[in-house]
């Protein structure tokens, strides 16, 4: 039961994350537009960039199950949010964000392999 509520509370926040993830990257894509129209525009194609790529690759239910692949995803997108943090001037965020990424991903490897 215990296993069951660790392994919930970390796919919770890893869908937390990915959802920074995506929200960062996009307001980084609109910060770099001209103009309203050009800030949507920019935010939302850089946001669902990211969505599409990690949707193909990272995704638990990925359209293509390449493990190393996956890997590159996720570096790409977490990453990219590190640094659109970063650039948005969210410095400590853009410093803890990859280390709650990390930790995060490695409970829920370790349940997995425990399960």
């Amino acid at each position: 039961m215990i296993i069951d509520i660790w392994r919930g509370a970390n796919l919770t926040l890893a869908f937390l994350m990915e959802l920074i993830a995506f929200g960062a990257i996009g307001l980084l894509g609109a910060r770099n537009g001209r103009g309203l129209v050009w800030k949507v525009v920019c935010g939302v194609a850089a946001a669902l960039a990211a969505m599409t790529v990690w949707g193909l690759f990272a995704a638990p239910q990925a359209s293509f199950s390449v493990p190393a692949l996956a890997v590159l995803t996720r570096i790409a997108v977490f990453g990219g949010a590190a640094v659109a943090l970063y650039r948005l001037g969210y410095r400590r965020a853009a410093m803890i964000y990859p280390i709650v990424v990390v930790a995060n991903l490695a409970a829920i490897h370790l349940v997995t392999v425990s399960a």
